[in-house]
């Protein structure tokens, strides 16, 4: 009998660690909606925009963005988000291109919904900003003048912290010191100039 009982409450502790391993593992994998829930943040792009939307097994190969010479559409984006949710880079890394656009408007005036209701389409060439020609430039200074990608708040927050900083007690002499001071991540896109709302952009097809 004492046996039995002892094998019953061994299975039931086996059972309960399982069950706690596997609601882990799920929060981990993203599944959770605390993690993934809320609305989306749009924030500075920065300089790991492709760590976050880089090229996926499905992209089709990178076209000469300069090239393309097809019809154009004029758009005037009111305000960020635009609702254009990935773009990839041309040959050599220059122009950029639309690859996922938000399909659907929540509502009247949805910002993330402009892309979608001006009939952007995925493998349009972003040609020009402002009257600027940008079809030939570098894709990170054009996704940094654009200033337009969407964030999970967790995402947001995280690079919100490594950018600013979180004030700590790091320093041997017990001064407070910022953390983003130590890890935050610059380069000389971070002098781009961000275009201002209203922005008029042309796409082109190919």
């Amino acid at each position: 009998m004492a046996r039995s009982r002892t094998s019953a409450l061994s299975v039931a502790v086996a059972l309960g660690c399982t069950a706690v391993a596997y609601n882990l593992s799920v929060a981990f994998v993203g599944s959770s909606p605390q993690l993934r829930g809320g609305p989306a943040v749009a924030r500075g792009v920065g300089t790991d925009y492709l760590v976050r939307n880089g090229p996926k097994d499905a992209d089709p190969p990178a076209v000469d963005t300069s090239k393309a010479a097809g019809a154009t559409v004029d758009i005037e984006f009111k305000k960020r988000p635009f609702g254009i949710a990935r773009y990839i880079p041309g040959t050599g890394g220059k122009g950029a291109v639309v690859r996922d656009v938000t399909q659907k408007s929540r509502y009247p005036g949805d910002p993330q919904g402009q892309a979608f209701v001006a009939g952007v389409q995925p493998d349009w060439v972003l040609k020009s900003v402002n009257g600027q020609d940008v079809s030939g430039m570098d894709f990170f200074v054009i996704m940094q003048m654009l200033d337009d990608e969407v964030m999970d708040p967790v995402t947001a927050m995280s690079l919100n912290l490594k950018a600013s900083g979180v004030k700590t007690d790091l320093r041997n002499d017990g001064a407070e010191r910022t953390q983003g001071e130590k890890f935050a991540i610059t380069s000389d896109l971070d002098k781009v100039a961000v275009v201002d709302m209203p922005a008029k952009l042309v796409y082109q097809q190919m």
